[in-house]
């Protein structure tokens, strides 16, 4: 694996995390559609591979599973990457490229690894406890803006999210 791909895997992995962080606030957007979320918070994800991968961030998350935005920043507040997805396509900007995939769930398979629910990420962070086969989410304190979810399958992954309040 080049180095080049694991630095992509890292960021979609921090993105991952931040899906999950989301959480936190839950305020409407201005200009948003009724249906679309935002969610603000920091995100830190785990991904047992060898060599094990660590990640956080703080993250700006708006839209919905089929079209959103995601944004990682540094605790310093600089742009570690932004991706963006709709129901055709997926792009991932970072450390000044971009890369371009069928979907946001490909995205994610590819540069995490793992198979990422990307849509119920999303109920998770509001608060909805949806199944998913080798995941198992943790909404015990999600009243308190604290999410996590566990991957148990294939390689295992931990997301953990704080939300801002």
């Amino acid at each position: 694996m080049n180095r080049t791909f694991c630095t992509w895997r890292s960021v979609v992995a921090l993105c991952a995390i931040a899906l999950l962080n989301a959480c936190a606030n839950n305020a409407p957007l201005q200009t948003r559609a009724p249906d679309e979320a935002h969610w603000q918070g920091k995100l830190a994800v785990r991904v047992y591979s060898k060599p094990p991968q660590a990640f956080f961030a703080n993250f700006d998350l708006q839209g919905r599973p089929s079209q959103g935005e995601l944004l990682l920043t540094s605790p310093l507040g600089t742009t570690v990457a932004r991706m963006r997805w709709d129901a055709n396509s997926a792009t991932l900007d970072a450390q000044g490229g971009q890369r371009s995939f069928s979907s946001v769930q490909e995205l994610a398979r590819q540069v995490t690894g793992a198979d990422l629910p990307v849509a119920s990420l999303f109920a998770w962070l509001q608060g909805v406890d949806e199944a998913v086969p080798g995941w198992q989410a943790d909404l015990q304190d999600a009243a308190n803006g604290r999410i996590s979810a566990k991957h148990l399958e294939e390689v295992q992954s931990e997301v953990k999210i704080i939300l801002e309040r």
